[in-house]
């Protein structure tokens, strides 16, 4: 399995939608919140490279394969308020973590020794509440040889930039994190191949906030009555 931060991330949230997503390879519906992003970060790219705005637009609504909820207005709102910055967009790595895991992310814009991540969440956070900046650092400093780096998540909803200047240390100590969590995946992989009965308590459920945004939140409260 090749891992990325969201993958590892939803596992270190909940096991059983973990397994459920990219085990079993069960499909989710496409939410708002993920076709509004993914259309936002494809305007933001297209802009930056070049592209009028209303073709940007035109593109991203594309790219959200026409979601019912996305709108013109809505994304146009968004993408006005990245700031203007120029670099590479897009920039897709896969790397080795380690005993044959790898790595994978696309960086949203890598100028010289600083990147950024566009977010369209109605609640901002802190650069460092997750792993994924430390993590995006990792890579940038494997792929350049820089030494560090900083990383910005820009809230487009609230024009606030939340940054942090990551070295060596804090990037060996995401690498780690994540080289963990994969492994331990593998490891539970591994054992379903020879005992598919102990999935429930290989993939455990966490129940919390996060269930109400879970499609299989239904079969998880069945299992868990069942049991």
């Amino acid at each position: 399995m090749l891992y990325s931060f969201s993958r590892l991330s939803l596992y270190e949230t909940c096991p059983f939608r973990f397994y459920q997503k990219y085990v079993l390879g069960k499909p989710e519906q496409v939410t708002k919140p993920l076709a509004l992003g993914k259309a936002v970060h494809k305007a933001i790219e297209l802009r930056i490279n070049g592209m009028s705005e209303e073709e940007s637009i035109i593109e991203s609504i594309i790219e959200s394969d026409f979601h019912p909820e996305v709108t013109y207005e809505e994304i146009a709102s968004l993408m006005q308020r990245a700031p203007k910055v120029s670099g590479q967009t897009e920039v897709h790595f896969v790397l080795p973590l380690g005993d044959g895991i790898h790595l994978q992310g696309y960086i949203d814009l890598l100028e010289e020794e600083r990147f950024w991540d566009w977010k369209t969440n109605r609640r901002p956070y802190r650069a460092n509440d997750t792993r994924q900046l430390a993590l995006y650092a990792w890579a940038i400093m494997k792929m350049r040889g820089f030494r560090q780096v900083m990383g910005t998540l820009y809230f487009l909803r609230f024009r606030k930039a939340e940054s942090f200047v990551y070295n060596e240390s804090d990037a060996n100590e995401a690498r780690e994190w994540a080289f963990g969590l994969a492994e331990e995946i593998e490891m539970k992989k591994s054992c379903l191949d020879s005992f598919p009965d102990m999935a429930s308590s290989l993939f455990p459920p966490t129940p919390g906030s996060h269930c109400k945004h879970c499609p299989f939140v239904l079969e998880c409260y069945q299992k868990k009555e069942g049991s």
